[in-house]
């Protein structure tokens, strides 16, 4: 799952994903805005001219001040006034825990009469966010100062995306949330789930009694492993959206018919440096067009991705290909947690393993991750087996116990990692069996139908 987008599809190494925003909230009041930098003189250098302006936007939004919020825009840049009140209309909605910007490593470029600031990066942390220490989600944009007067404008503010990151040579966390483009709706169902929707979802509050129905089942599941705060759900039937939103187009096996996604979230410390020993944020993208097309019912497309996003902050996490856990080990759990209370979805996995089996696609192995999504059907429900059977043997938290064990390791690409001798260790603790024994129960299992 690190540098995955998962529950329809998972992550390429590029294409790790970071969100950010500013403070909204805080108890006993919001704090006080602050700009971490290492070299800041006071004099007028580079900093002196851009730490103010930053300064007094990030206070105007936790003020929910929207002129303050502007005031230091050109004028003269009727888009970009256009599209920073559109960011600020959707950032005031959310609940944000700290805003920090960083300017280390910043450089400036001279350039028509102005000066270009890279990367400038705000770092924000929902309250549905919880990086270890001082780590938060992030995102990375060029500003362009121009002096006025006595004073600096800002004249102009470009997202640091997919597209453009290697042409802006900027190579810390994208701003490709869904606040930087299109105009939102937040609605925060009970204490820490927030959905979110753009303007093709006009029923989002339809979605709130699900998601939250869902999420107490996926959180009775985990039970006390660690888990973020709060949940973060963006909806939309709009197919550009599904395309444009979280660079998930950036996806190694990306389409647009998957009905969600789990974007995990990389945090940065305070001096701007990407931390990748653990997941500081999740994000839910709900694909309402594609469930709808299939006539599939949002429930569990809601409960999978919830599955991913609840347990993301134990998965094995790094930027590399080579640091992931198999991708039948996270979808596989993600599938069998839609089994749960769900008889008849349950049978239905069982006769989507049955027909493979029949047609000659089980291998006697979990499926490689190389290859998961050619079958994604199949090798989804041939990977809820494992769980399915762990639950048989040992029970329910047994079954959410192995996938802690599981994420937690890397994806072998020649074997599976119920093969391996690390395996024997984990049955013995987890399911009071040798892996041999377990593996020959699986197998019995999956060619008997379930």
């Amino acid at each position: 799952m690190p540098n995955d987008v998962t529950g329809g599809v998972q992550w390429s190494r590029r294409s790790v994903l970071l969100a950010g925003g500013l403070l909204l909230t805080g108890c006993g009041g919001p704090e006080k805005p602050v700009i971490q930098s290492a070299d800041y003189d006071g004099s007028a250098s580079k900093l002196s001219r851009i730490r103010p302006i930053l300064e007094r936007r990030a206070k105007a939004l936790t003020e929910k001040n929207e002129k303050a919020y502007l005031a230091d825009l050109d004028p003269a840049n009727k888009d970009l006034i256009e599209r920073e009140r559109l960011v600020f209309a959707n950032l005031r909605q959310f609940e944000f825990a700290e805003i920090r910007y960083v300017l280390n490593g910043m450089s400036e470029q001279l350039d028509k009469g102005g000066s270009w600031f890279r990367p400038v990066t705000r770092i924000a942390k929902l309250t549905a966010d919880a990086g270890p220490g001082d780590i938060a989600p992030a995102e990375s944009f060029l500003y362009w100062l121009t002096k006025k007067g006595d004073s600096y404008l800002v004249g102009d503010i470009v997202r640091v995306t997919m597209e453009n990151r290697e042409e802006q040579q900027v190579t810390g966390p994208r701003a490709d949330a869904p606040w930087n483009t299109d105009r939102l709706t937040v609605l925060k169902v009970g204490d820490t789930v927030w959905l979110v929707g753009d303007e093709s979802v006009t029923d989002l509050d339809r979605y709130a009694a699900v998601t939250n129905r869902e999420l107490a089942k996926v959180k009775k599941l985990w039970g006390d492993r660690e888990a973020f705060p709060g949940s973060v759900l963006f909806f939309t039937r709009d197919r550009k959206n599904v395309q444009k939103w979280f660079g998930i187009t950036g996806a190694d096996s990306f389409t647009e018919q998957a009905l969600g996604y789990q974007i995990p979230q990389h945090g940065v410390r305070k001096d701007g440096q990407t931390y990748t020993d653990q997941y500081a944020a999740s994000r839910i993208l709900v694909n309402l067009g594609s469930i709808e097309a299939a006539k599939s019912q949002p429930w569990s497309t809601i409960r999978h991705e919830l599955t991913h996003s609840v347990t993301a902050r134990v998965a094995l996490s790094g930027y590399s290909d080579l640091l992931r856990p198999a991708r039948w080990v996270v979808e596989g759990f993600a599938r069998y947690s839609e089994t749960i209370d769900q008889p008849a979805h349950a049978a239905a996995i069982r006769n989507e393993v049955a027909g493979g089996v029949r047609a000659g696609k089980f291998r006697g192995t979990t499926p490689p991750s190389k290859t998961f999504y050619k079958d994604a059907g199949f090798n989804y429900a041939l990977g809820s087996t494992v769980f399915s059977v762990a639950e048989r043997l040992k029970g329910r938290d047994a079954a959410a116990e192995l996938y802690a064990r599981l994420v937690q390791r890397i994806d072998s690409a020649d074997r599976s990692i119920l093969e391996l001798p690390i395996f024997e260790g984990i049955s013995e603790e987890v399911l009071d069996m040798s892996s041999g024994s377990f593996l020959s129960r699986w197998k019995s299992f999956v060619r008997n139908g379930g």
